[in-house]
């Protein structure tokens, strides 16, 4: 522990030892100064903590030792006066200086020592005080620093939002927004934050928003409605409100948070699909009178068709049939007549009409089944690989909704006649 020192300026020798007295019992660094210019010097060199000051003494007086100290409230020194004159214009020129206690001769020991010990104690506490003073305005600057740094990262977060966000406190003004809230309003922050919806709104909007506001007050639910509203520019947009509430520490509401989303172009999007459809259902119309028709033909047509088949090339197809009789190529001629039956058949129809999706392959390959036409037939008349017939097969039955069924392909595919 440190030991106090206390310097007397003082020249009268009985008042030196006086203090000498009073003061040895209290374990303290007592230093003598015989006027005021030896104070000066010791005062410097030795730093005390405790000051005793003669105001009459020679060369340089307590006043004039006062002037020069020129006495501030964080000096780590108390200066108490040692008077004995009565003058009570050095009195208070000495208060004016910065002095707080005297001392009155003849001197009371006692009163020495007790005053000694109050002012060490007051500048020990005043120390203790400015070093948490000094403790206490660091950590302030560090975390205001530290509140400035979250608070500007949070406004650069929520800034980088592309949709407009805000908001408000409990009495629905506005804490706060982002930058594409400022440009949806054409309104700065600082225009917004402290006002409310009816100071920055037209007055129909902000009973909507007001409104719809309160009811999530009471609710506590996370609301969201579809409001019009007109931006800067005058263009009026189709905007998806979505709020929710914010919470303190301790679970109380704190605030609302709000977000605009713009749905103008799915609204415009919906009104033309609203017209698609229509003009769909218009076209599907006249696709039925169409279809009406093609069907009051139909019988008619297939007359014809199979009229003109067996006139115009079925003539034919039987003289080249007779013409390669024993040939490899009899068997083409084969597949080309059970083709043209095909193509004439309800078969042929329901391949090309109620299995769309079947390849062109893949129907060669039923009608082959069909036939009876084994795996190795099949791919000899195809001219491809026996693998490759297995796997139309497989594609057929997956296609046909057979996988996993005991039905035989060929079968099911007569049963299609």
């Amino acid at each position: 522990m440190t030991v106090a020192k206390i310097l007397v300026i003082d020249d009268e020798p009985a008042l030196q030892k006086a203090m000498q007295k009073a003061l040895k019992n209290e374990n303290y660094d007592i230093i003598f100064a015989d006027n005021g210019l030896e104070g000066l010097e010791l005062l410097k060199k030795e730093k005390p903590n405790l000051v005793l000051l003669d105001l009459r003494m020679p060369k340089l007086d307590g006043l004039g030792f006062l002037e020069k100290i020129n006495i501030k409230p964080d000096d780590p020194y108390s200066v108490v006066i040692i008077t004995g004159h009565g003058n009570d214009r050095e009195v208070e020129r000495s208060f004016e200086l910065g002095v707080n206690f005297f001392l009155h001769k003849p001197l009371s020991l006692v009163e020495v020592r007790c005053l000694a010990r109050r002012c060490l104690e007051i500048k020990a506490v005043e120390k203790e005080l400015r070093e948490h003073r000094h403790s206490l305005e660091k950590l302030v600057t560090q975390r205001t620093k530290a509140l400035i740094s979250q608070v500007r990262f949070q406004q650069n977060l929520i800034d980088s939002i592309p949709v407009p966000v805000y908001f408000k406190d409990t009495d629905l003004n506005y804490l706060g927004c982002n930058r594409a809230f400022e440009e949806t309003l054409g309104f700065t922050k600082e225009h917004i934050v402290g006002k409310t919806v009816h100071d920055i709104l037209p007055e129909k909007l902000a009973r909507i928003h007001h409104q719809k506001d309160l009811q999530l007050l009471q609710a506590g639910e996370i609301k969201h409605y579809e409001v019009s509203s007109a931006y800067p520019n005058g263009k009026k947009h189709d905007l998806l409100v979505f709020k929710a509430l914010f919470h303190n520490k301790d679970g109380s509401v704190e605030g609302l948070i709000g977000t605009n989303l713009d749905i103008s172009e799915r609204k415009q999007a919906q009104l033309q699909l609203e017209l698609h459809a229509e003009e769909l259902e218009n076209a599907n119309t006249a696709l039925r009178v169409l279809l009406k028709q093609v069907n009051e033909n139909k019988t008619d047509m297939e007359s014809k068709v199979l009229d003109n088949f067996a006139r115009l090339v079925n003539p034919y197809l039987d003289t080249l049939e007779a013409n390669l009789a024993n040939t490899p190529q009899q068997e083409y001629i084969k597949v080309i007549q059970e083709n043209i039956k095909k193509i004439t058949s309800a078969f042929s129809q329901k391949l090309s009409s109620s299995y769309i999706g079947l390849s062109p392959r893949e129907i060669q390959v039923a009608d082959l089944v069909r036939h009876g036409r084994t795996n190795k037939e099949s791919a000899g008349v195809l001219n491809v690989s026996i693998n490759a017939v297995e796997f139309h097969r497989n594609n057929l039955r997956r296609k046909l909704g057979l996988q996993n069924k005991k039905v035989n392909l060929r079968t099911y595919l007569l049963s299609m006649d």
